[in-house]
């Protein structure tokens, strides 16, 4: 994994796209007074769970005071009936539900997810962390979802004679994902680009299900841009922050060159 690419730039406007070096409170501060509104948000914060590492602060101190600045802005950078996806912590869960809600957000529902990245740590007093969390708030009711082909129709079902409309994919979306999509983040190797880095598959479902073609999608913890490629991928325009400028760099890069590199 490498961090050190040098290039020279904070922001970069590329075909209705944007990725921006900064802070994410003040650009989303700065995307407010410009009156920029997104279809829907999808993103990945510090969690407050003081884990340590070279690219975030994750200190509760430092998280916690920023939760219900974060969600204010969301809130006003939202369209009405747009939705709003936050991985999270099983620990902190009850911090981004209570400040989702005091904010104005409608909370929905929490999609449960496995994680690869819980460390190797095995409590003797307590259940493991292998799961990983994703917050689902609306503003407003929320929109109907897209049918998006993700979830098989059981055999026995699609050729049931009852079953008038046989469909080979449901589209009632279950909250537990048990496909091969289950898993919110991907495998630790040498290749990541991040070190908690997202699996791209199953941000295309959130995309797919909860935005059409053209629509905007924000990430204001971009990472490696992992939203911005699964935005590519079906269509939608992307705007993405990311404080750090190595993971900023090593983000614009794999945006770039994702669909062309893509075996």
């Amino acid at each position: 994994m490498n961090f050190n690419r040098d290039i020279n730039f904070n922001r970069d406007i590329n075909f209705n796209n944007e990725l921006i070096c900064g802070d994410c409170y003040k650009e989303m501060l700065s995307l407010i007074q410009k009156d920029v509104k997104v279809d829907c948000i999808i993103t990945d914060p510090p969690y407050g769970v003081n884990f340590k590492n070279d690219i975030y602060i994750d200190t509760e101190e430092e998280i916690f005071n920023k939760i219900p600045k974060w969600f204010e802005c969301w809130f006003n950078i939202l369209k009405e009936n747009g939705f709003l996806y936050i991985f999270t912590s099983v620990k902190t869960i009850h911090k981004w539900i209570e400040a989702g809600i005091k904010s104005g957000f409608t909370y929905k529902n929490i999609i449960a997810t496995r994680s690869f990245n819980n460390g190797s740590m095995r409590p003797k007093n307590n259940f493991g962390f292998q799961f990983q969390p994703v917050l689902v708030f609306s503003k407003g009711k929320g929109r109907n979802f897209n049918e998006y082909d993700f979830f098989s129709t059981s055999e026995a079902w699609f050729n049931d004679p009852r079953n008038k409309k046989p469909k080979k994919y449901s589209y009632e979306y279950p909250n537990w994902i048990k496909t091969e999509l289950a898993f919110s983040t991907v495998k630790r190797s040498i290749k990541n680009f991040h070190p908690n880095e997202k699996n791209v598959d199953f941000i295309k479902l959130l995309v797919g299900i909860s935005t059409n073609e053209g629509d905007v999608v924000l990430d204001s913890f971009m990472g490696s841009c992992s939203t911005g490629i699964a935005c590519k991928e079906l269509g939608r325009k992307f705007i993405g922050i990311e404080i750090n400028r190595d993971c900023f760099n090593i983000g614009k890069i794999r945006f770039e060159n994702y669909l062309t590199n893509k075996k």
